[in-house]
This record gives structure tokens, sequence and C-alpha cells, in this order.
């Protein structure tokens, strides 16, 4: 399983590159809409594999999973520094990215329990996709950051 989540973080850093240099292009939000978009489609398929009981099940769940946040992860750092003026950019973003890490991270596999517990795979994917779904409406409607003039915010 180890062995799974290294091949998993050996495809998730090309990826957050990729995702990044073309965020630098296109924009932060259409990428990262993409990347929600994409991992919504995915959760049923990524849960079935991880249900397998098979090594290469998990090993392909942990992959496809790594490889989806990679693309959402790859504008996510210069998205919410665009977020806040310069005199309060690293606090505004480091608060937001530790503070979404903590309560999201952090609770994810205990809520992930209990869901399937209360409704088995069908529940968790279902919570999966809207979790996906308010995420990418909450991010439609902050403004996109690529070619705004930073030292003119606030």
């Amino acid at each position: 399983m180890l062995n799974a989540k290294a091949a998993a973080a050996a495809v998730m850093i090309p990826v957050v590159i990729v995702s990044a240099r073309l965020s630098d292009r296109v924009g932060r939000r259409p990428v990262m809409l993409a990347g929600m978009a994409a991992a919504a489609l995915a959760a049923y398929p990524i849960l079935w594999l991880a249900d397998t009981g098979t090594v290469w099940g998990f090993a392909g769940a942990v992959v496809l999973g790594q490889a989806l946040q990679g693309v959402i992860f790859g504008p996510f750092g210069a998205f919410t520094a665009e977020l806040f003026p310069t005199r309060m950019r690293y606090t505004g973003a480091s608060l937001t990215y530790q503070t979404a890490s903590t309560l999201g991270a952090g609770f994810t596999p205990a809520v992930a329990a209990a869901l399937v517990v209360g409704g088995g795979l069908p529940l968790l994917g279902g919570v999966w996709i809207l979790a996906f779904a308010a995420a990418g409406a909450a991010l439609l409607l902050t403004r996109e950051g690529r070619t705004r003039d930073l030292s003119a915010i606030g």
C-alpha cells in the first residue's frame, strides 16, 4: 500500500506542475473547475477500484485520486494568494490553506467512515460529488486573479 501511495505521489507531482503552468495561461478557475468536475465524475469509479479488494484496484484508486487532486492543487497556491491584498497576502493565503487542510483533511476520515457505515459507498460517493459541486460553486463566486494587478488590490 505504501508503494501505491509513492506511485501516486510520483504521478501527482508532474500533474501539479502541468496544471499550475496551464493556469498561468488560461486562468486558475478554469483549471481548478476542470479538476473538480473530473474528480466528481471519478468519485464512483475511484470508490469501486478501492473496493475491489485487490492491491491493483487500491493502487489505481489512489493514483487516480492523487492525479485529480494535483489538477486542483496546481493552481491553488496562486489562486489563494490572488485573493488578498499585498500587505496581507501571505497571511491570508496561509490561514486559508491551513484552516481548510485542518478542517477538511483532519475530519475527512471520520466523516467518510460514518457515511460508509450509515449508507455504504453509494452515500459516500454522493457526498463526495456534492462536496465538489459546492466547492465549484464557491469557486465560481470568486474573481479570476490571473490578470489582476495584485498591487492594486485592497
